[in-house]
């Protein structure tokens, strides 16, 4: 820009455009006013829902369930001190699974039926219906025709057959092979297995540690059992691809013997007065009510105590109102047990199952992980940079309205 003309008159600078301050102010007074409405709601939106637990009652039941529903007799304290773990955990519905599996039956002389309604009608269902004011149970029968070994099959020059080492039963029921199926169901399952050796293999045995044939049968714990059955092979002049039809009566030792690996796994008590066979007496089932229903309720405190626990120790933990009715429901029905437990132990034990349910079912809630690995530390960090840019013009437009406002109100004095 040229200077002005010598004599001329000084030119005055330039302004700057008018600012309309009332519009200015109102527009930074609307982004406070969104930014102070939107974090509380924000923070509401992303904050983890902690709903409180009664952990008074809880502690109290863990402290003192053992008095409120005592096992009384001495019968029950000794049966509960030799409980092993062998016997599945109680449950109000089982699931039970008869399968016959043949190692080979291509091989012939298979055992392709056995008439399993007649034999489950005769050595199973009466000791079933005794056990019905514990359990309710459920029946499924299979029949497979190529169930292999994994396990070694062992043989001996002077005897016909074959063995298999009493310490190689753990890995004898071949889960990977064996189309041992359980449904979509989250009721326990006890699969019993009559398994029929191949032709060539029997009679197979069973060889203890010592040296010993033992009874070709064992209980898998928790799951069920097996029972290793060698039929008669077929006349020498008959044809070895024809299947073995055996009378009914054939696979009544094995469904006895099933019977007997029900009653170990749920648990039956054993009475010098009472058959240890067949239904149970009443004296078995009573003292059988009275030791699941001591097992469901520890089974309970313990996971309401467990539940607590993992709320204390996680923060991040979600508990939801739908948890903590559980939680509450299931203390209720606790009560309503201990109340019962004089008068009628089967309620007491109905009433303990529904608490078993409610506390497992609480304690195993998907809710309670769904921010577990989103703590606080990382909501910062995710939305600090989102806010930052935002907050910090918004801090200086605030801040120079008020020295402007300052400025004003000091001229005005």
């Amino acid at each position: 820009m040229d200077p002005p003309a010598e004599g001329a008159p000084p030119r005055s600078p330039p302004t700057s455009p008018r600012v309309d301050v009332r519009s200015r102010r109102w527009t930074v007074a609307s982004f406070w006013v969104i930014l102070l409405l939107g974090v509380p709601l924000w923070w509401r939106t992303t904050t983890l829902e902690r709903q409180p637990l009664p952990e008074a009652r809880i502690l109290d039941w863990t402290e003192r369930w053992s008095d409120r529903i005592p096992l009384e007799t001495a019968p029950s304290r000794q049966r509960s001190a030799e409980l092993d773990s062998r016997v599945v955990k109680f449950s109000p519905h089982y699931k039970l699974i008869f399968s016959l599996l043949n190692q080979d039956s291509a091989s012939g002389s298979a055992v392709l039926d056995w008439n399993a309604n007649e034999l489950l009608k005769r050595h199973i269902r009466p000791l079933l219906s005794s056990l019905s004011p514990l359990h309710n149970f459920t029946i499924e029968t299979h029949v497979q025709y190529f169930a292999p070994l994994t396990v070694a099959v062992n043989r001996e020059d002077e005897r016909e057959g074959s063995y298999v080492r009493e310490d190689d039963l753990r890995a004898f029921v071949n889960n990977a092979d064996w189309n041992l199926a359980t449904g979509d169901i989250l009721d326990p399952v006890l699969q019993f297995l009559l398994y029929v050796p191949s032709a060539e293999n029997r009679p197979m045995r069973i060889r203890s540690v010592d040296g010993q044939d033992v009874t070709p049968a064992f209980i898998t714990p928790q799951r069920g059992g097996v029972m290793i059955f060698n039929p008669d092979s077929l006349a020498p002049e008959a044809p070895p691809s024809v299947s073995l039809n055996l009378p009914t009566s054939a696979f009544a030792p094995s469904f006895r013997l099933f019977q007997h690996q029900l009653r170990t796994l749920l648990g039956a008590p054993t009475l010098p007065s009472a058959r240890n066979s067949g239904p149970l007496a009443p004296a078995q089932l009573d003292l059988l009510v009275r030791q699941r229903l001591h097992e469901a309720v520890a089974d309970t405190v313990e996971t309401l105590g467990a539940t607590v626990k993992l709320s204390r120790d996680i923060p991040n933990m979600r508990i939801s109102r739908e948890v903590q009715g559980r939680v509450n429901t299931a203390l209720h029905e606790l009560d309503q047990a201990a109340t019962a437990f004089p008068s009628s132990p089967s309620l007491a034990l109905a009433h303990a199952a529904r608490a078993q349910s409610l506390a497992s079912t609480a304690y195993y809630d998907p809710s309670m992980l769904a921010l577990l690995y989103f703590p606080d530390e990382h909501k910062y960090a995710v939305y600090t940079p989102l806010f930052g840019p935002v907050a910090v013009p918004l801090l200086v437009a605030l801040l120079k309205e008020g020295e402007e406002a300052d400025e004003k109100r000091e001229k005005g004095d």
